[in-house]
C-alpha cells in the first residue's frame, strides 16, 4: 500500500501537481523573488497560481496564473498614502524610516490580511487545493490561511536572509557569538557588547513577532474562514522546508539544517538582448564607462528633494562616464548630455553590458545580488528596510562605497562613482564574489525546483525535520544534563569530603588514642 501511494504521488508529480504561491503583503520586488521560480515551475507542467497585490504586465507571456487583490492593494494605499521615503524621512527630522514604517504596517496589519482574504481577485485561488503552497516568511503570515484551509504542505520563503523564529521552527542553530542577527548591521566577528545585544535581540525576536503579528493576525483568520480553532503558531510548525534569499558568498557561513535550502540569486540570469533601441546604442556606442543609477521598483527617482536631484545631476555632468538614469517623472530641463533617463529599465540586462562599470542604488538584497552576478561594483544611497545592513555588508566586503542622502552632494557623488569605477580593487573584488555566487553545484533556481517537487512527491518533508526544532529550552541547551552533572560533582566531592573528614577524625582518634597510651605508659613507669 505504500509503494503504491508513493507511485501515485511520483505519477501526480510528473503529470503536473498545483502550486499556490501568496503574497500577503510586500513590495513588488518581494514578488519579483518568486516569479523566476513560478515561471520554471510552470514550464515543467505544474498548475502555479501567484496571488499577491500586485498584478502583472498585462502583455506578459506566462507560463503561471497571476491573481491580483487589486481591492486589497487599494485598501493598502489608503492607509500608507502616497509611498515617498523622502518626505517621511523629512518629516522624520532626517532619521532612518524604519520604525515609521514598521508601526504604521503592524498598526494596520489586521486590516490588510482581512482585505486580502476577502478580495474578489483571489477567488480562484480558493477554489481548487493546491499540492504545495509557498509563502515569504514575513508579515505574509494572512497566508496561513491558506494552509489551514486546504491542509496542504506548505514552504517558506524568506525575503531575506534567514529570520530568527523560522531558524527556530526548523530546529536551525543560530549561535549568536558567531551569527549576527539579519535586523542588526553586525559582522560574525563580534565584540563582548556587540554579542551581548546579539544575544538579546536574538532571544526577544521570536517572541516580539508573536505578538506583534501572529497574535494580530490570528482572529482575522479566523473569522475569515469561520473556524475559531485555527491556531497561526500552530500552523506554522508543520512548514517543510525555508528557501533563503542568500548565500554565504555575500554574508557570512552558518550551520543550516537540511530543510532549510539558500536560494539568494534565484532570480539572476544571464542578459537578454535589449529591446530598447536607444538604450541599446546609447550603450553600445559608449568609449567611456557607463553608470547605472537606479532606486528599485518601489522608491521612485522623481520623489528626490530638489537638492538631492541637483546634486546628482551636477555630479553626473562632471563624470566622464556616461549615465543610465532610472527617472520616473517629467523630462529634467537641465540633464546633461551624458545621461540617458528612462522610466523603466531591464536592470539585468543593462548591469550585464560590457560598458556597465558602477551601479549607484538604494541597496535593495535583489539588486545588491544583481550586481555582484553581474560583475558591477556598487555605490550605495540606503534610504530604509535591510538596504542600510545590505550597504555595509558589501563595504565590508570591498564592494561598494556608501552616501547618505542628508550629506550628499556633487563632490561626494563625483567622487565615490569614479572610485568605484578607476579603483582596480572594487572590480577585482566584485569579480570575485561574482565567482563564488557561481561556483555552484547546481542553480538557486533548480534547487528551488528541486525541493519543491520533492515536498510535493513525498507530501511534505518531515524526513528532514529535525528533533531540535520540538525540544524544550532546557534539553536543547542540556540543562538539564548540566544539572545531573552539577548534581553529580556536588555528590561526588560531598562523598569524598566525607570520606576524608572521616578519615582524618579517625587518624586523629588513633592517634589520641596512641598517645593517651603512651602517656598512662610513662606515667606508670615514672611511678615505679
Amino acid at each position: 500500500m505504500k509503494l503504491a501511494a508513493i507511485l501515485l504521488t511520483l505519477a501526480a508529480v510528473s503529470e503536473g501537481s498545483r502550486v499556490l504561491m501568496v503574497l500577503s503583503l510586500g513590495s513588488q520586488s518581494h514578488k519579483n523573488i518568486l516569479t523566476p521560480l513560478a515561471e520554471s515551475l510552470g514550464r515543467r507542467g505544474h498548475q502555479v497560481t501567484l496571488a499577491s497585490l500586485h498584478a502583472a504586465p498585462p502583455n506578459a507571456t506566462r507560463s503561471y496564473t497571476d491573481l491580483a487583490a487589486t481591492g486589497a492593494w487599494e485598501s493598502v494605499k489608503k492607509v500608507t498614502g502616497e509611498f515617498d521615503v523622502f518626505k517621511m524621512r523629512e518629516a522624520n527630522g532626517g532619521k532612518d524610516v524604519n520604525s515609521q514604517v514598521m508601526k504604521k504596517v503592524l498598526r494596520h496589519l489586521p486590516e490588510y490580511c482581512d482585505a486580502f482574504l476577502r478580495d474578489p481577485g483571489l477567488k480562484k485561488a480558493w477554489e481548487t487545493r493546491p499540492d504545495l503552497i509557498l509563502l515569504p516568511a514575513f508579515m505574509n503570515e494572512c497566508g496561513l490561511a491558506f494552509v489551514h484551509k486546504f491542509k496542504a504542505p506548505f514552504i517558506y520563503v524568506t525575503t531575506s536572509g534567514l529570520t530568527p523564529w523560522t531558524a527556530d521552527l526548523v530546529g536551525t542553530p543560530e549561535n549568536p557569538a558567531y551569527v549576527p542577527n539579519q535586523y542588526l548591521s553586525y559582522g560574525d566577528q563580534m565584540t563582548l557588547w556587540e554579542r551581548t545585544v546579539n544575544t538579546l535581540v536574538r532571544l526577544a525576536s521570536p517572541y516580539l513577532r508573536n505578538h506583534l503579528v501572529l497574535n494580530k493576525l490570528e482572529g482575522v483568520v479566523q473569522r475569515a474562514l469561520g473556524d475559531p480553532t485555527v491556531s497561526l503558531s500552530e500552523l506554522e510548525k508543520n512548514v517543510s522546508m525555508v528557501l533563503v534569499n542568500s548565500h554565504y558568498s555575500l554574508g557570512h557561513p552558518r550551520p543550516l539544517m537540511p530543510n532549510v535550502v539558500e536560494v539568494g540569486a534565484m532570480h539572476c540570469r544571464p542578459a537578454r538582448p535589449l529591446q530598447d533601441k536607444a538604450l541599446r546604442v546609447f550603450l553600445d556606442s559608449s568609449p567611456v564607462p557607463v553608470v547605472l543609477f537606479s532606486l528599485g521598483s518601489t522608491i521612485r527617482s522623481e520623489q528626490m528633494p530638489a537638492r538631492v536631484r541637483e546634486s546628482l545631476v551636477e555630479a553626473f555632468r562632471r563624470l566622464p562616464y556616461r549615465v543610465v538614469w532610472k527617472w520616473e517623472g517629467a523630462a529634467i530641463a537641465d540633464l546633461p548630455p551624458n545621461v540617458m533617463t528612462r522610466a523603466w529599465l531591464p536592470q539585468q540586462d543593462v548591469l550585464a553590458h560590457k560598458n556597465v562599470r558602477g551601479f549607484v542604488t538604494h541597496g535593495g538584497l535583489l539588486s545588491q545580488q544583481e550586481a555582484v552576478y553581474h560583475n558591477v561594483p556598487m555605490v550605495g544611497l540606503p534610504l530604509m528596510s535591510d538596504q542600510h545592513l545590505n550597504v555595509k555588508q558589501a563595504v565590508t566586503l570591498g564592494l561598494a562605497r556608501e552616501l547618505t542622502v542628508e550629506s550628499l552632494s556633487a563632490d561626494s557623488v563625483y567622487e565615490a562613482i569614479k572610485t568605484v569605477v578607476e579603483d582596480p580593487g572594487f572590480q577585482q573584488r566584485v569579480e570575485q564574489r561574482s565567482r563564488l555566487l557561481r561556483d555552484q553545484e547546481t542553480t538557486p533556481l533548480d534547487r528551488a525546483v528541486y525541493w519543491s517537487e520533492h515536498v510535493m512527491r513525498h507530501g511534505g518533508a518531515q524526513h528532514l525535520r529535525s528533533v531540535a526544532a520540538d525540544m524544550p529550552l532546557h534539553q536543547y541547551f542540556l540543562l538539564d544534563v548540566a544539572a545531573v552533572l552539577l548534581v553529580t560533582a556536588v555528590v561526588l566531592v560531598a562523598v569524598v569530603w566525607w570520606v576524608v573528614r572521616a578519615t582524618i577524625r579517625g587518624v586523629l582518634r588513633g592517634l589520641r588514642k596512641t598517645a593517651r597510651k603512651l602517656l598512662t605508659a610513662m606515667r606508670t613507669e615514672a611511678k615505679i
